[in-house]
């Protein structure tokens, strides 16, 4: 006979009883211990953002300015994507916001293609490689420092040693 092999099985109201008998005997630790982890979130979440934010406050951009016969080759661009991904991993255990590398392509003075890259103060030392043939890289704030050449219209250049 199999019901003098296998005891008969306690009620669903007895066993429901154990559970709560226990859930009730260990409240703190049942009501303790997922508190504690959202605030162990929490505390995480609010550092990890606030590092990123005071990282993100000292970034280093860098303005390429290529010559008037730049014109870029396979292989050159192969390297300066190679180069930007280094910057990427030279920056470290950033936060994913601080960490990422911005490219910001516009139109500049007389319609000549601006291209700046933007990255964290870390990885400036990489972004400061020239990354093409040709191309010249400064920091951002020399190109505003620069002064800015003035051409008139319908004036012709003086010659070298003329006079006025």
């Amino acid at each position: 006979m199999v019901s003098d092999v296998v005891p008969p099985a306690p009620d669903i109201g007895q066993g429901f009883g154990v559970v709560f008998g226990f859930v009730l005997g260990h409240a703190e630790w049942v009501v303790g211990l997922p508190v504690a982890a959202l605030a162990v979130w929490a505390a995480s979440a609010v550092w990890q953002r606030r590092w990123a934010v005071r990282e993100l406050r000292s970034r280093a951009r860098f303005e390429l300015v290529p010559a008037v016969t730049f014109d870029p080759a396979l292989p050159d661009v192969g390297q300066a994507a190679a180069r930007l991904a280094g910057a990427k991993a030279a920056t470290g255990a950033l936060p994913s916001r601080a960490a990422a590398l911005r490219i910001r392509a516009s139109a500049g003075e007389e319609g000549r293609l601006r291209y700046e890259w933007e990255g964290s103060e870390r990885a400036a030392s990489v972004l400061r490689l020239p990354g093409y043939r040709q191309v010249e890289v400064l920091a951002a704030d020399a190109i505003r420092d620069r002064a800015m050449r003035v051409r008139f219209e319908g004036a012709d250049p003086l010659e070298q040693g003329g006079e006025w």
